[in-house]
């Protein structure tokens, strides 16, 4: 009996060692498999990383080939310019997904109507798209009104060169007559300047209902508008500017009643405002505000006054053009 148990203790133990090497034998080959798919995984994994699709081919971004590069958004902006700044950009040679595109941003960046600019990367094939967001041109600037707009004001005060005119015919943007030179220097633009004048335009515009034309801030003292076929003397553009403006709005009936003889709305004063006449030397009140009677002697007081303005107002031209030239 005793010897029966021991020979099926040591036939147990005999299937137990067989079941524990088949498992230890079962496991490495688990590893060994395991081992061989890493490596396999990484041998393709660096065989995909090196083909050519992840990778931008310089000679076709230097062309410009559709298949790489794709511009997006510029309306002011020609795209030989975009090119350039492309060009001028070195980019490592890397995988598109590792690019960075900062210093190609930048750089495109600097152009004057360039407000934002995205670069965006795709995949295999490795191509980018820039997207260009532009600043809103407000002006054309130029030294009169027979000749041509050579540049151009944004509406956040920044200054674009002729080298981007004529803009396309859907850029809407209203002509600014100056000399460009303010006592002897070049004139100084900001936002807050452009702001305070496309608030007049748009107040003008606003209380009349009609279109503005022009604007002549040759002087900056006296300001002329052109308010579709009527020529305002606005005088500066102050504090008080937004609330002359709105004078326009009571005195555009009687101006059209005296359409055909009219030579300008004068919004120059706080307290009233006038239609000069051709050929006349004294203003015509209008009804927007009572003012006391005036007087013969008054009167004259007043077109000496008037004349002597006119005289000022030319002598100030003449200058504007000398310095001008």
């Amino acid at each position: 009996m005793g010897l029966l148990y021991q020979k099926r203790r040591l036939k147990a133990n005999k299937i137990r060692r067989q079941i524990a090497a088949n498992r230890a034998n079962l496991q490495r080959l688990r590893i060994l498999l395991s081992l061989i798919m890493i490596v396999l995984i990484s041998y393709f994994g660096i065989k995909t990383l090196k083909l050519p699709q992840w990778y931008i081919d310089s000679s076709k971004l230097a062309k410009a080939d559709p298949t790489v590069l794709k511009i997006q958004g510029n309306v002011i902006t020609p795209d030989y310019k975009i090119i350039n700044m492309v060009r001028q950009t070195q980019l490592p040679y890397t995988q598109i997904f590792r690019l960075d595109t900062s210093e190609l941003e930048n750089n495109i960046g600097q152009l004057q109507p360039v407000k934002k600019v995205y670069v965006r990367r795709y995949w295999f094939p490795a191509r980018l798209v820039i997207t260009i967001e532009e600043r809103t041109p407000a002006f054309l600037l130029a030294p009169n009104l027979e000749s041509e707009p050579n540049s151009a004001l944004s509406s956040d005060g920044v200054l674009i060169d002729h080298d981007y005119l004529p803009f396309n015919s859907s850029i809407k943007a209203k002509k600014l007559l100056t000399y460009g030179v303010r006592n002897g220097h070049d004139e100084v633009w900001d936002k807050k300047k452009v702001e305070e004048i496309l608030k007049l335009t748009k107040a003008m515009e606003a209380y009349s209902g009609l279109t503005v034309k022009y604007i002549d801030i040759r002087n900056q003292k006296d300001v002329y508008i052109l308010l579709d076929s009527y020529l305002i003397r606005f005088g500066e553009i102050n504090d008080s500017a937004i609330s002359r403006a709105k004078r326009i709005a009571s005195i555009l009936p009687a101006a059209k009643k005296n359409a055909d003889k009219l030579k300008y709305i004068d919004l120059r004063w706080e307290d009233s405002c006038y239609l000069r006449l051709e050929g006349s030397t004294e203003p015509k009140t209008t009804e927007h505000k009572t003012t006391e009677p005036k007087t013969d002697e008054n009167k004259t007081q007043e077109n000496k006054t008037e004349k002597k303005e006119i005289k000022q107002e030319q002598k100030t031209e003449v200058t504007n053009d000398n310095n001008a030239q």
